[in-house]
């Protein structure tokens, strides 16, 4: 007898995009289906055929996240974005760029690297994450506070709905802002209001140059007054983080307190920027030119356990000692106020962190830790769990997508 529901699903699809399912597990489990769609009409059909028969689609891209959230609850279909990968329009003189979300951000970069322009995105653990993944999960790095977060350049996107339909909000260019931005929704909603399958953005000009430095300090207290006044200075700063001891080790740095700073824009602002710094920090080294790679990938790795902690941006040091002190490995991202922990860290020690985060007005959010750990630990607050219940109710009734990422019932 076949199996009615994987069937219909199958008869839906294109043969030649039907994928083995063993290499697309999550958290232990193995869908009975997977495809990978080479349009984004057919990624709709997927869902509304997996959403007719009663089946959970799980989408993604380069899987550099699948750690993130709570734990899947089912799992039937692998939705696999990698086929729908071009660039839809690109306008250089207007600064705009749209393209599919299972496009690499290296390539879009190599694109716009073309024109000298490119995307002011870091995203961990490196430029082979999707744009899709990029968006749905809204990991961010150390550019976040000089140049903001993906959201802030997102002018709008495409979405597959369970339905089938393909919505749009936003718009392609920059002048348009009519309605509401709906496109800004979906951005860290890990799919649960639809799988974004196109992203427009603004890009930036490139920088002429860039510099980075480091300045190794007493203790965490000298380190946070160099961070301070190198941010309060308005340098041509483009990431300004603060490294505990175990974190400046693992990236090769003596194992002290280091303010680590790049700079990027026009030579002239670069080398006074440069100059002024190490005028601050009374002593800078060059670091070897791989330092932001092995931080990126750091953030980004999946054989541990990695939280980010959220607190205003004066306690960054407090945070990052406490963290240390934890079991982690620290670093703080000083104008975004974001505190990244990196580690075997244990549930106590997590709540510790969370209560700490939340005594100040912060959070702590899990960006990837073993199946087990977030089965127990909450990977992030609920929040307003009623509105996010209204929002799956009208956008994915019967949680077709990521069943359980968001928790029970929502």
């Amino acid at each position: 007898m076949t199996n009615q529901p994987t069937e219909s699903v199958r008869h839906a699809m294109p043969a030649n995009t039907e994928r083995g399912p063993e290499a697309y597990a999550i958290d232990g489990l193995t869908p009975r289906l997977a495809f990978a769609p080479d349009s984004r009409s057919e990624a709709a059909m997927l869902l509304r055929a997996a959403n007719a028969a009663g089946l959970v689609v799980a989408p993604q891209g380069g899987r550099t996240a699948t750690g993130f959230g709570r734990p899947l609850t089912e799992y039937d279909v692998a939705l696999d974005l990698r086929g729908i990968h071009r660039v839809v329009e690109y306008v250089p003189d207007d600064l705009t760029v749209t393209v599919e979300a299972g496009i690499t951000l290296a390539e879009v970069q190599r694109v716009l690297g073309e024109h000298g322009q490119y995307l002011p995105m870091d995203a961990p653990p490196d430029d082979h994450v999707t744009i899709g993944g990029l968006l749905a999960t809204a990991k961010t790095g150390a550019w976040r506070g000089h140049l903001g977060s993906p959201r802030d350049h997102l002018l709008g996107v495409e979405v597959a709905l369970p339905s089938g339909e393909l919505a749009r909000s936003g718009g392609r260019v920059v002048k348009n802002v009519t309605g509401y931005d709906l496109h800004r929704l979906h951005t860290g909603a890990l799919g649960a209001f639809g799988v974004i399958v196109e992203a427009a953005f603004k890009v930036s000009p490139r920088p002429a140059q860039t510099m980075t430095l480091a300045a190794p300090a007493a203790d965490q207290h000298e380190a946070m007054r160099v961070a301070r006044a190198t941010w309060d200075a308005s340098l041509a700063t483009r990431a300004l983080t603060l490294l505990g001891g175990a974190a400046a080790a693992h990236l090769g740095l003596p194992a002290r307190p280091t303010v680590i700073v790049e700079f990027a824009g026009q030579a002239a602002a670069v080398e006074r920027s440069a100059r002024e710094f190490e005028g601050l920090a009374g002593r800078t080294e060059t670091p070897t030119a791989d330092l932001w790679r092995k931080l990126r990938a750091t953030h980004g790795d999946t054989a541990t356990t990695v939280a980010r902690l959220g607190v205003p941006p004066s306690l960054v040091a407090d945070v990052v000692a406490s963290a240390e002190g934890a079991g982690g490995r620290a670093w703080g991202h000083l104008a975004a106020g974001a505190v990244i922990v990196h580690g075997d860290i244990g549930v106590d020690a997590l709540r510790r962190l969370r209560a700490m985060a939340e005594e100040r007005q912060g959070f702590l959010q899990l960006e990837h830790a073993p199946v087990d750990l977030r089965r127990e630990f909450a990977p992030a607050e609920p929040g307003d769990g009623d509105l996010v219940r209204a929002l799956r109710d009208r956008f994915d009734l019967k949680r077709t997508i990521n069943r359980g990422r968001w928790g029970s019932g929502l």
